[in-house]
């Protein structure tokens, strides 16, 4: 199975589904969409000092009120596993959806000057804490190996 690794709290707001949204600066590749993919937690901790304090507040808010407050969050594990619906342009995205759904950066166009992307997230399989698998994340899509035991079932 295909992974993808995000700094939280973004993995787990997916695996929540108050997150219906991922951007990237490059486009999923068509047998990318309608399969199963983990959502890997980067080890990078969310921390105050590191974010806009109007992002921050927000984001805490948002997490406390589905009932994660901040100290649970994980890093370096899978937290869910998504499929990604489809593949649109930031820009057809962002005067479709309200603000509860921005979560990051929303931009059309990345700090690298590239168009940006938003991946529409479907369904959704939280994995219960005590079954989160330790993953070493990269960047873009990496392989999990079968032995973690990680499965996908609607």
């Amino acid at each position: 199975m295909k992974a993808l690794s995000l700094w939280q709290p973004h993995a787990i707001a997916i695996g929540l589904g108050i997150k219906p949204y991922e951007t990237r600066g490059w486009q999923l590749r068509p047998e990318e969409i309608g399969v199963p993919i983990v959502i890997h937690a980067a080890k990078k901790v969310f921390r105050e000092q590191d974010y806009d304090w109007e992002y921050f507040k927000e984001a805490k808010m948002r997490l406390s009120a589905a009932g994660v407050p901040l100290h649970k969050l994980d890093y370096g594990k899978a937290v869910c596993i998504c499929v990604f619906t489809a593949c649109l342009r930031t820009a057809t995205v962002r005067g479709r959806i309200g603000d509860a759904e921005f979560w990051g950066d929303f931009s059309d166009i990345g700090e690298d000057g590239r168009e940006r992307f938003a991946f529409k997230v479907g369904a959704v399989k939280l994995l219960p804490e005590t079954e989160r698998p330790e993953i070493t994340g990269r960047q873009g899509f990496f392989n999990v190996p079968d032995e973690l035991g990680l499965w996908w079932s609607e």
